[in-house]
């Protein structure tokens, strides 16, 4: 008896100096190196990722780690995925980092007025894949639209720009439904701003319009302004004339070499709006928010025609005697330049 009560004490004796020991080592913090991202990969034991752990110096003591899984219940709960570590951290805060499921999120911004062959481009240049692929995604999400917009032939004009955070190894399809749904959040925040059968034109064209608006403006407060003046157009059943619409169509059939020509401008497709009238079939672009307020709040104005001007911005004018000074003075100043 008296040996078994020896043997009890020792085992108590010893769980207790591994247990100071272990509570010690899991105040130790770890040494991870400088950008510390850390893969962990599916199917990875918990003794596969500690090691992994300890390898990265991410952790000092495996069992350490390996003790503070067992005690705090996480053993079934470490999750694969990509982990930042660019801090010193104690053992504890990382398994409880891993098992939260905290990964590390990359950042995919996608500026306002690229249209999506530009974005699947900016998708290959930034790491996430080919442009290949993303453009295929696109092209098989059109059914993602056609929920709000039964006449869409593509996902154009529904990619919302913004910076988006996306885990790693997220496929494209995934990134074109964000996108898009991120578009329908925006579409029912816009109907709040100012219902739609309050906006010039319907939901769909508001989007044309928008994406007109987003490529031809370069100062915020001219987006309405812009908008007037295609709403004014249409309403007088005067050609848009939109240089953004031929370069799309050109674009379109990898006609574009950088600078419209006259020739250009006859160009036969429906999008090119100097030989079609009205709005062209479909987006141009992706327009943002600024633009498609313009579009639903365009400013109350009598323009008609525009000219781009020094520092980015427009001449408008109502007239085209008053157009045609506006270019003369413009070609003057840039002469003079």
């Amino acid at each position: 008896m008296k040996k078994l009560l020896l043997l009890i004490l020792i085992l108590v004796i010893a769980m207790g100096g591994l247990a100071f020991y272990a509570r010690r080592e899991w105040r130790v913090v770890g040494n991870p190196a400088e950008g510390g991202l850390v893969e962990i990969p599916h199917g990875l034991g918990a003794r596969g990722i500690v090691g992994l752990l300890a390898g990265k110096k991410v952790i000092t003591n495996r069992y350490a780690a390996l003790a503070y899984i067992f005690y705090s219940g996480t053993r079934n709960k470490l999750q694969a995925g990509e982990y930042l570590f660019d801090r010193p951290m104690t053992a504890p805060e990382v398994i409880d980092k891993i098992a939260s499921g905290s990964v590390y999120l990359h950042k995919f911004t996608v500026p306002e007025g690229l249209t999506t062959a530009a974005i699947a481009q900016k998708w290959q240049e930034d790491g996430f894949g080919t442009a290949e692929q993303f453009m295929k995604a696109a092209e098989s999400a059109t059914e993602l639209v056609r929920r709000f917009d039964d006449k869409a032939t593509s996902v154009e004009g529904y990619l919302f720009p913004e910076t988006y955070s996306f885990p790693s190894h997220t496929g494209p399809r995934q990134v074109v439904e964000a996108m898009v749904a991120r578009f329908q959040q925006t579409l029912s925040h816009l109907q709040q701003v100012l219902p739609s059968d309050k906006w010039p034109l319907n939901a769909r064209n508001t989007v044309i319009l928008a994406s007109l608006v987003e490529t031809e403006a370069a100062q915020p407060d001219e987006r309405p302004v812009i908008a007037s003046v295609y709403l004014n157009r249409l309403n007088r059943h005067i050609l848009l004339q939109c240089d953004p619409t031929v370069i799309y169509a050109l674009e379109q059939a990898d006609r574009y070499r950088g600078k419209l020509t006259l020739t250009d401008l006859q160009f036969k497709s429906p999008y090119n709006t100097y030989v079609n009238p009205g709005l062209p079939p479909g987006p141009i672009a992706n327009p943002g928010y600024a633009s498609l307020v313009a579009a639903i709040q365009p400013a109350m104005t009598r323009y008609l025609f525009f000219v781009r001007t020094v520092e980015s911005r427009h001449t408008f004018s109502e007239t085209l005697d008053a157009h045609n000074r506006a270019v003369a003075a413009y070609r003057k100043l840039r002469k003079a330049s």
